[in-house]
């Protein structure tokens, strides 16, 4: 979906629109289709020019993550044997996932919502895992205020200082472009090294 349709669809739906999209966003298997975060920023940059209330948006979107992360959680707990079994859930996804949850545990249901492939399938993996249920909903409660209002804001402030971004993100493009050959040149040269 197009950013100027995520913006048509917020100015004419408004707070329910958010609402789906970011719930969509945080539960597993919609995750990976669903631009959430892109709706919260675009909404978040709505609120600075006045269209959208930024403390009803800030709720909604709080609300609308917790609920989605609950849901891929309660998910997990029910249906993941069947999930397992059936390979519903691919191994590239699945593995890493799991080893993150394992090495981190309960802490990574609450810092997954900022790692995009994580997002998608950590709280179904805390469901399927068992965690406890009052230990989960605490993280999630907590990723979901971090989340929300880190995303909200980043695009209130954006919106505030649209012109100024537009007009430094060809300098901003040109140097990230540059630092990413950097990276892939030091990264070629260590690799070569160890051979």
């Amino acid at each position: 979906m197009e950013i100027s349709e995520l913006t048509t669809y917020i100015q004419k739906y408004g707070l329910l629109f958010v609402f789906i999209f970011t719930f969509l966003e945080t539960v597993a298997f919609a995750s990976i289709i669903v631009p959430g975060e892109t709706a919260v920023v675009i909404a978040g940059m709505m609120a600075s020019k006045g269209y959208i209330n930024m403390g009803y948006l800030i709720v909604v979107v709080i609300i609308s993550a917790f609920l989605g992360y609950l849901t891929s959680y309660l998910l997990g707990s029910y249906f993941g044997d069947i999930i397992i079994r059936k390979k519903l859930l691919k191994d590239k996804y699945y593995k890493p996932t799991q080893y993150f949850f394992e090495k981190y545990g309960g802490i990574s249901v609450l810092f997954s919502r900022f790692l995009s492939l994580l997002r998608s399938f950590t709280a179904l993996v805390a469901g399927m895992s068992k965690m406890n249920f009052i230990s989960f909903v605490i993280f999630d409660a907590i990723g979901a205020v971090l989340w929300g209002i880190f995303y909200v804001y980043l695009g209130y402030f954006l919106g505030l200082q649209f012109q100024e971004v537009q007009k430094y993100f060809g300098i901003i493009g040109i140097i990230m472009l540059i630092g990413g050959i950097l990276i892939l040149y030091i990264f070629y040269k260590y690799k070569s090294k160890r051979r």
